[in-house]
């Protein structure tokens, strides 16, 4: 018996140390015989290496058990691909939302958003990683938290583009490969519909608006490909040279005349640039439609004549790295060219089936039901 013990012992030793020698040792049985006995140790592998939303490949435990996550769409794909038990603290603009992440204490958060961390507060926290998006500091937090073995991985929850890599390594990074799967797969199916039915549809010309007044998006902003994706045609997908996508000219918006407007509204107690579960009041649509349609000049342009305006939150539209708001686009601009698309059950499903949470209408307004 002492025997046997002694043969586990350097078996286990033996494959720790080659575990620790290789990042990409496959999960294999070690089998050990003595004493008429047959004893398997399993072993695991001790870390991964994946690409990451920059194009960094970074060495993470495998699997990744504690995490930290600035910016709000981030921690929605994790939880949609079912690993927000390993998530333990957020940003403050994720947090103040405290009916959709209650779970998260804002007095012990990792900092304001990406851009403004609390560096001390996350070394308190010892997460194995810190998850940022692009727009973030990811460069500045890596170099600081190195010292103390703590990674950063890069994941842009908002990069509609890179929707199928991100689901993936969340799936891969925490072990939920399934589940990131069946995520991906539902999205992936409508937004390929979208594509099929309207493949040789000429493009119907949209301006987007945030919810600033007249600040829109050009390419390089992640709205942008939502928008895109939709197969629309955005008013300022060329000659923007002279123009700012902070504060575009009105006469810009007339003379390129769109078929549709879209514009996002935010309810008035929420953080600058942030959203909440919880909808505005159809009197702040109205007021928002109302300014649309009184806008000197803007009576001229077709979206206004035919009553083709639509309203999204700035909490509704990222959902899916934002193919919420792309599938919601599509059908309020080609909605009889997309019968089978039921955007109000996609919506419920990203609510309740993959967030965790009772649907809530009021997130979506057609300008007609306004006034």
């Amino acid at each position: 018996m002492k025997k046997l013990t002694i043969l586990l012992l350097t078996l286990v030793m033996a494959v720790s140390l080659a575990a620790c020698g290789s990042k990409t040792q496959p999960e294999q049985n070690v089998t050990a015989t003595g004493d008429n006995q047959t004893t398997t140790v399993a072993t695991e592998t001790a870390t991964q290496v994946l690409t990451d939303n920059a194009g960094r490949q970074v060495e993470l435990p495998n699997p990744v058990k504690t995490c930290v996550v600035a910016n709000r769409y981030n921690s929605e794909l994790i939880r949609a691909c079912g690993a927000v038990d390993k998530i333990i603290s957020v940003d403050t603009n994720t947090a103040q939302d405290r009916v959709y992440w209650k779970m998260f204490d804002p007095d012990n958060v990792i900092g304001k958003s990406q851009k403004e961390l609390n560096y001390e507060k996350i070394i308190e926290l010892n997460p194995q990683v810190v998850i940022l998006p692009d727009n973030g500091a990811y460069k500045e937090a890596e170099e600081k938290l190195a010292p103390f073995g703590i990674k950063v991985f890069v994941i842009s929850g908002y990069d509609t583009a890179d929707f199928k890599n991100q689901t993936e390594n969340i799936g891969k990074m925490f072990g939920v490969e399934e589940q990131a799967a069946k995520f991906y797969n539902y999205f992936n199916d409508k937004l390929e519909y979208v594509h099929t039915q309207l493949k040789d549809v000429e493009k119907r010309s949209v301006y987007f608006e945030t919810t600033q007044n007249y600040s829109t998006v050009f390419r390089g902003n992640p709205m942008y490909n939502m928008v895109e994706f939709a197969d629309v045609r955005n008013i300022f997908s060329t000659d923007t040279e002279n123009l700012s996508a902070k504060e575009i000219d009105p006469e810009a918006v007339i003379s390129r005349n769109p078929d549709v407007i879209i514009k996002l509204v935010t309810p008035n107690q929420a953080l600058s640039g942030t959203g909440l579960y919880t909808a505005p009041t159809k009197e702040e649509f109205q007021s928002a439609y109302q300014d649309i349609v009184s806008r000197v000049g803007f009576d001229s342009i077709t979206a206004v004549k035919n009553d083709d305006i639509y309203f999204m939150t700035q909490f509704s539209h990222g959902g899916a790295g934002k193919l919420v708001g792309t599938l919601f686009i599509a059908k309020m601009v080609y909605p009889d060219l997309l019968p089978e698309l039921d955007t109000e059950e996609i919506y419920r499903t990203w609510l309740e089936d993959f967030q965790g949470f009772d649907f809530v209408p009021g997130h979506f307004w057609a300008g007609k039901d306004l006034h």
